[in-house]
């Protein structure tokens, strides 16, 4: 693409050094300045923990001719090279990104799910069932990015503008007509949905999370609302924009005031919901329930665990019968078929005389919801291995969090999540508070806790491993460290049995 049809898109910017018409054509666009190379067209991001505009010299240095930038040193005229001065290089980068991959997200359908939690639940189910109707999909979130039948590691929940509308583009090159993406509140606090054309956006719950970065409660709800204020008006192919949001949760009439689209609505109890439940279940690893949809009542069963799952499930119902038309016969035929979510109520079953399961619950209402449910289905122990994120997160949860962990489990091993550079002992100390009423242990080294845990069980016993769910790393120190919860329980269960 040419420097100056990439450019011609952004409004208010200066710009110093070599005319934009002698740059041969930009052939990449990158933030990371590992990345320069000669025909790129460098964004300078300003980082947690580092500034783009430090690498200048270097970027240039590998050929880049091309920078976008938003603060300016007199000394980079020296440099043989094109600045963009613009106000924001954040937002440039969504406008350009855009720009540079064709508009991708105006070719497919975007259904966008932000929540506190249930987001990867809802998404995957959404695009497992369109996989079992016939159609391709994108999914963006937590445990994975997948292009079809392509999958890429997630570095966040909602990868920054430029890599998201790579991945779209990607997508339309291969056919894909349908991106469902988990819209996470940092994401959409620093405009990583800028530019992406969402059609149907879903709302599951807010409780506390992330307060480390949002400050307040108003603060978190507000970036939630964000994704329903950027929906837009317009109709697409002759359907308006739809808003799915969950009627149990207080802060839903927020994200309808902040939207203009068509609103439907589920509920577990409400007979005023579009889509609500009317009977429940929960057998060995399974829910069974009832619910109501324009008058006729469907039957469903789910290979998962939770209540809270029914919901997730009655968001993904009615995006695919209100936004995508099927109709609802076809959607709870094809849930026959669905699988359940790596890392999300995942029960681990190798022969063994007690349950395993494997969680992604880390906030308080998550973890509060699981034990709940396992505490109704327990026999004999509830034993809940734990850990919390370190390193610049929420510490403040802590406390609540080890409240509900010792009024609901018979015994607790706490152990690290991605502790980053605080100490686990640290993260331990301020979960147990001065809390003696049930036993427990510290083993700092997760997979050692595991065993721990393992080892302890007894016949009837009920193990909650908390926290990680499917993410594929931890993060200790600043390395992102290969890691699998589900793989790491099941081997450790293998090796238990193999010894008996």
């Amino acid at each position: 693409m040419l420097a100056t049809q990439l450019i011609k898109v952004l409004g208010d910017y200066q710009l110093f050094g070599q005319p934009l018409d002698e740059l041969a054509n930009i052939d990449t666009l990158i933030n990371d300045s590992r990345q320069a190379q000669t025909n790129s067209c460098f964004i300078a991001i300003k980082g947690e923990n580092f500034d783009g505009h430090q690498a200048i010299e270097a970027v240039v240095a590998q050929g880049t001719q091309l920078l976008i930038v938003e603060k300016w040193e007199d000394a980079w005229l020296k440099l043989e090279a094109s600045f963009i001065l613009v106000p924001s290089t954040y937002r440039a980068q969504a406008i350009l990104a855009n720009q540079f991959y064709g508009e991708p997200t105006t070719k497919m359908n975007v259904v966008a799910v932000t929540g506190t939690n249930g987001k990867t639940t809802t998404s995957s189910i959404i695009s497992d069932l369109l996989n079992v109707l016939g159609h391709k999909t994108g999914l963006i979130g937590t445990i994975h990015y997948k292009v079809d039948q392509t999958y890429y590691p997630a570095v966040n929940t909602t990868p920054n503008a430029l890599r998201l509308q790579e991945l779209f583009s990607e997508m339309v090159e291969v056919g894909v007509k349908d991106a469902i993406i988990e819209a996470s509140s940092h994401a959409l606090a620093l405009g990583r949905l800028w530019y992406t054309d969402v059609d149907c956006a879903i709302f599951t719950n807010i409780t506390r999370e992330h307060l480390d970065f949002h400050k307040t409660m108003e603060a978190y709800t507000y970036a939630k609302s964000l994704l329903f204020a950027q929906l837009g008006q317009k109709f697409n192919d002759g359907k308006p924009r739809l808003a799915i949001l969950n009627a149990d949760d207080d802060h839903s009439p927020i994200m309808a005031q902040a939207t203009g689209a068509n609103i439907v609505t589920y509920s577990l109890s409400d007979s005023k919901a579009t889509a609500y439940m009317t009977e429940f279940h929960s057998g060995v690893g399974t829910i069974d329930f009832k619910f109501v949809y324009h008058q006729t009542e469907y039957a469903v069963q789910l290979p998962m665990l939770g209540e809270y799952n029914i919901s997730n499930y009655l968001a993904a119902f009615l995006c695919l019968v209100t936004f995508y038309q099927f109709e609802p016969e076809a959607v709870v035929n094809a849930t026959t078929s669905f699988k359940g979510v790596s890392g999300r109520m995942q029960a681990i079953n190798r022969g063994q005389n007690f349950t395993a399961i494997v969680d992604f619950a880390h906030t308080p209402d998550a973890i509060e919801h699981v034990l709940k449910e396992l505490t109704r289905k327990k026999k004999q122990r509830l034993i809940v291995l734990f850990g919390h994120s370190g390193g610049n997160r929420d510490s403040q949860a802590r406390p609540e969090i080890g409240d509900i962990l010792f009024e609901y489990a018979d015994y607790i091993v706490f152990t690290a999540d991605n502790p980053r550079f605080e100490p686990v002992a640290k993260i331990c100390r301020e979960l147990i508070q001065n809390h003696t009423e049930k036993p427990y242990t510290i083993i700092e080294d997760r997979k050692e806790a595991i065993q721990h845990a393992v080892q302890e069980a007894k016949v009837d016993d009920i193990i909650l491993f908390a926290g990680k769910g499917g993410e594929s790393y931890q993060v200790i120190g600043n390395e992102n460290v290969p890691y699998n919860e589900a793989e790491t329980v099941t081997a450790t269960i293998d090796d238990l049995l193999n010894k008996d």
